[in-house]
């Protein structure tokens, strides 16, 4: 489990997207939990370090891939965390709005998609959601991609691919549900005063 500061921690799993804990005074906060597999590898993690999975309060969600999302109604179901996921995101998970209409979207679909439990939140819009984490709507690499802040980390997903010196990049066109949308949120990005950039499938970077 590697120290990224300001209470902020990146968590190992065994396949799929990077998964990160935020301590807080009341609890944790998990921010994309990852594939079903990874759950109890996550958990056990927790415990390794002195933190009781139970103690889990919030489940963050950048977006509604299954690499990012696929456990996190277990992790609800098995601690009664609030889930959070950007609103046009939980439409397409509860079948009220389309797969965005791309070959890799479509693709990513056909094994099917991650179940959202039926009380989870809805990121509507900039808001601060839980002790000290704002989230920040980044559509583009899905409708409803969010960041969410803590002080100077950001849990960015997979809104921009990430340098070892923390430059953000594109990821490769094919992979966005809108491109041109997801440009406009790396730029945003750049003006939330992140630090550490902790992305999905990049290592953490920290800008000098």
């Amino acid at each position: 489990m590697r120290d990224l500061g300001e209470g902020a921690f990146h968590l190992p799993t065994r396949a799929g997207a990077n998964t990160y804990l935020v301590k807080g005074r009341d609890g944790l906060v998990l921010i994309d939990p990852g594939l079903r597999l990874n759950l109890n590898h996550v958990a056990r993690t927790m415990v390794q370090h002195g933190l009781s999975p139970y103690h889990v309060t919030d489940v963050l969600l950048t977006h509604y891939d299954a690499d990012h999302a696929g456990s996190a109604a277990e992790w609800a179901r098995r601690t009664s965390a609030r889930v959070w996921i950007g609103e046009a995101d939980a439409a397409i998970l509860r079948g009220l709005a389309p797969v965005p209409n791309t070959p890799f979207r479509r693709a990513l679909a056909l094994p099917g998609l991650p179940k959202l439990p039926a009380g989870a939140d809805l990121v509507r819009g900039e808001a601060e959601i839980t002790e000290g984490i704002r989230a920040v709507p980044t559509p583009g690499h899905t409708p409803g991609h969010v960041a969410f802040v803590h002080r100077s980390v950001g849990f960015i997903g997979d809104s921009a691919s990430v340098s070892p010196e923390a430059t953000l990049g594109a990821l490769p066109a094919f992979m966005d549900a809108d491109p041109e949308q997801a440009a406009v949120s790396r730029q945003r990005l750049q003006t939330l005063g992140i630090r550490t950039f902790a992305s999905g499938h990049w290592a953490p970077a920290v800008r000098i």
